[in-house]
């Protein structure tokens, strides 16, 4: 922000850093408040709900050509009341106004900018506008408003229409997915895969932990290998290409073409933290050391540039000085600046750099094309000297960059995405067996219990030093999700008990007693123009399927089959969705697994039970849930089990095996179910 600023509004005593850079534009912004409607109705002012985050290249740009322009700024406050909102701070308004959006538009995106009538009705939408037709909206809009307000009425009432037809929400369906709509439900995923480079077979390609979960569960449950193979081929792509950070570690937002190569140089936490699960298990299943490596490296960008010593920002900009990724390319001047020559045409071999550049204004994105064998190869090296120039490669140009101005940081704390880290920490614990990272996800466990579970309510945001901003149903699931994974990974019972708190309170707060939908908002929150719910999964998963998962683990831990078919029965309200497009239900997806494998779940008692829980989970569908007590526990599920040695029981649903006394037993009784169930 500048020291000296011409202009300042009322964003400057926000919490937000989105909102924080706008508070010296010349635009009258306002955070949106309580009495936002009433003052649009006594002013008879429409409102503009301007949408984005920090860490959104095309916020930048229209923020510098039209949000800072004086010309428009005078038109935006004479005519109208401009609100900024951060979507990551309120998921629950844009959900709503991107409903509008694409209702109107046929597609959606940030920013997102929203014109509404003063009663909160939406009548225009639209993203990114350069200066001259954001000008021209701003004056039709105002023409329409002051000069044919029943037009603006009428169309305000068919756009209401439809955004109430695209959330109503019927009763569940009674029939439930049965094993032999599997085949076909993953034959129709794999029509949307990319053979070639992984992932969807579409531009711009973004990272979707939830359909390699699903994949790897398939393969576990069906034995179905090609589902493993193009989980492996999208996995290896990724790490591969220019969407990951070779340098410093961590996956930027997606790639603008269809190989991975050109990304969106933004760095969001809920990517890192779903794809360091993903990389974790796929590494326990195929004992491929690349899973490893990436895994840890992505942990160790988390830690070095998005933790605060007690818990985990936002995300990374996509920007510094102005330009899209020039923190992190590389001109072939800059590389021979701070290379030798032999370390020089070590980096130019390996991540396929140019004299000319191989992206655009003769800039270098680092990627891998060959590998490592291939690098040696065609530099007649060892492997001794192929390791030495690597790290003394990267170490040179990580330095080099630490010169340049730093991307911004988003450092506001999400209670959802720190969720999503916690359960990202304790997997990676329990499946490298590394005892430091599920200590981190112990102490990041308490911080969030201390600072955002206040006299037993749940926040969202922590900024500035407090917590603020009531949680979403989001917030609930991811963070109970990671709980119960700590729990998986520690055993200590009182992760499981805070996630049953957890989920107690949100059945509550959250779920329509009729329906039994799980709504986004609170019943006791604030009033939309609609109440959402959040049934498809994206690049996060729908809040409703987190929440299935939980209260299916739930009821086994606590031996409460009620919230067991609470959990299932939500499959009723997606299950037509999920057979016709289950790209984009790879959660629910997940779920219909369990249900049809009758929910398989591992006790492990007494004496060395940890380790026995470590090497079953490579095996077992992420789905299904293990536990161990290496000594009696309160916990239901381990009610008349033995602890004076090991004792390891495999069950179905609410049937128990006899126990036995090996990792190795265990392992072939869970395949020996597997394969009744496929």
């Amino acid at each position: 922000m500048k020291a000296n600023p011409k202009h300042t509004n009322a964003l400057i005593h926000a919490g937000s850093p989105y909102l924080l850079q706008h508070a010296q534009n010349p635009v009258n912004w306002i955070e949106w408040y309580d009495g936002l409607w009433e003052q649009a109705q006594r002013e008879n002012k429409p409102v503009l709900i301007s949408v984005g985050y920090s860490a959104c290249h095309w916020c930048h740009v229209m923020e510098k050509e039209c949000f800072e322009d004086e010309k428009t700024a005078e038109l935006m406050n004479t005519f109208f009341i401009n609100v900024k909102v951060d979507r990551e701070e309120r998921p629950d308004i844009d959900m709503v106004y991107m409903d509008a959006c694409q209702l109107m538009t046929g597609r959606g995106g940030w920013p997102l900018n929203v014109f509404c009538l003063p009663d909160g009705r939406p009548i225009y939408a639209g993203t990114y506008f350069p200066v001259e037709k954001w000008q021209q909206v701003l004056l039709q809009i105002h023409s329409l408003w002051a000069h044919d307000k029943d037009k603006a009425l009428d169309y305000a009432t068919k756009v209401m229409g439809g955004l109430k037809s695209m959330n109503d929400v019927v009763s569940a369906g009674t029939s439930q997915i049965t094993k032999s709509e599997l085949p076909p439900l993953y034959e129709k995923m794999a029509e949307g895969f990319d053979w070639e480079e992984g992932g969807a077979n579409r531009v711009p390609k973004f990272p979707l932990p939830n359909q390699y979960e699903f994949l790897l569960d398939y393969y576990l449950q069906t034995g179905n290998d090609e589902a493993l193979d193009f989980t492996h081929l999208s996995l290896l792509k990724m790490a591969n290409g220019g969407i990951y950070d070779h340098l410093r570690g961590g996956f930027c937002r997606y790639s603008t073409d269809g190989k991975w190569f050109a990304p969106h140089f933004e760095k969001m936490l809920y990517d890192n933290a779903q794809l360091i699960s993903v990389y974790s298990r796929a590494y326990a299943i195929s004992d491929a050391p690349l899973y490893k490596e990436i895994a840890t490296e992505c942990i160790q960008f988390c830690l070095n540039e998005l933790y605060n010593d007690h818990a985990f920002y936002s995300a990374l900009d996509a920007d510094s000085e102005g330009v899209e990724g020039k923190f992190y390319v590389f001109s072939h001047a800059e590389l021979e600046q701070c290379l030798t020559v032999e370390e020089l045409e070590f980096a130019k071999t390996l991540f396929s750099c140019t004299e000319n550049g191989n992206w655009e204004h003769g800039q270098n994105i680092l990627y891998r094309k060959q590998a490592p064998l291939q690098v040696l190869e065609a530099l007649n090296i060892d492997v001794s000297s192929y390791t030495a120039l690597l790290r003394t490669v990267k170490q040179k140009l990580r330095n080099f960059q630490d010169l340049r101005p730093r991307p911004g940081l988003d450092n506001k704390t999400i209670t959802a995405w720190n969720g999503l880290m916690l359960k990202a920490l304790a997997d990676a614990g329990l499946y490298f067996k590394n005892p430091e990272y599920t200590q981190r996800a112990e102490q990041l466990a308490a911080w969030i219990q201390e600072n955002l579970w206040q006299n037993h309510e749940l926040f969202r945001i922590h900024s500035r030093g407090k917590a603020g901003i009531s949680a979403f149903l989001e917030d609930y699931a991811c963070l109970a999700e990671g709980l119960l994974s700590l729990y998986s990974s520690t055993g200590k019972a009182e992760y499981a008990q805070f996630a049953k708190t957890l989920t107690e309170q949100a059945i509550q707060k959250f779920r329509d007693p009729e329906t039994g939908v799980f709504y986004f908002t609170s019943s006791d929150g604030e009033n939309l123009i609609v109440r959402k719910t959040d049934l498809a999964d994206d690049v996060i998963n729908s809040s409703v399927s987190v929440m299935a998962h939980v209260l299916c683990k739930l009821g086994t831990i606590f031996q409460k089959p009620g919230l067991t078919a609470m959990g299932t029965d939500l499959l009723g309200f997606v299950k037509k969705q999920l057979m016709e497009y289950p790209g984009w239900y790879s959660n629910w997806g997940r779920l219909a697994l369990a249900s049809t494998a009758g929910f398989i779940h591992v006790s492990c008692t007494g004496p060395g039970s940890q380790e026995a829980a470590q090497k079953m989970c490579s095996v077992l569908p992420a789905h299904s849930q293990i536990s161990f007590a290496e000594s009696a526990s309160d916990l239901p599920q381990f009610t008349g089990k033995k602890t004076d040695t090991l004792h390891i029981y495999v069950c179905l649903g609410e049937t128990c095996l006899e126990p036995v006394h090996t990792a190795e037993q265990a392992i072939d009784m869970i395949q020996d179910l597997i394969s009744l169930n496929q």
